[in-house]
């Protein structure tokens, strides 16, 4: 829910998605070793998803399309995520693309909600109660 807010009240367009990815883990960069140097801003993974789409009424909206992940890296650790795990996902449309922020922290990609979750993120798109749970 806390991610939802955040990303309701960026300046970006986001679109919210339950699905699984299919991508080239080898692109993805590896815990870095802090007796180097830490490397620049790792380079953008394309990839394809497979899922739903949220809207009003739920994770009802099939979908199948090209995705680009961005990873970042924080001291050693850097956003990772396996192929074909499900996961919940908040996409930034950028330029007629998609781009996921993969953060070394769960945030804009978390694993998928269960059903309780994703009745409460509908309610959300439908402008109801969006505060997080603590």
């Amino acid at each position: 829910m806390r991610s939802f807010s955040e990303i309701h009240a960026a300046p970006e367009t986001y679109r919210a998605y339950v699905g699984r990815f299919a991508f080239d883990a080898s692109k993805l960069p590896p815990m870095q070793d802090l007796s180097q140097p830490v490397s620049a801003t790792p380079n953008p993974v394309p990839a394809d998803f497979t899922g739903h789409q949220l809207g009003p009424t739920g994770f009802d909206t099939p979908v199948g399309t090209a995705m680009v992940l961005q990873p970042s890296c924080a001291g050693p650790w850097c956003g990772s995520l396996a192929p074909g795990d499900e996961v919940l996902v908040f996409a930034r449309v950028e330029d007629g693309r998609l781009i996921v922020d993969l953060d070394p922290c769960p945030g804009k990609v978390q694993a998928a909600p269960d059903t309780a979750m994703r009745e409460r993120l509908a309610a959300c798109m439908r402008g109801e109660d969006c505060r997080a749970v603590e």
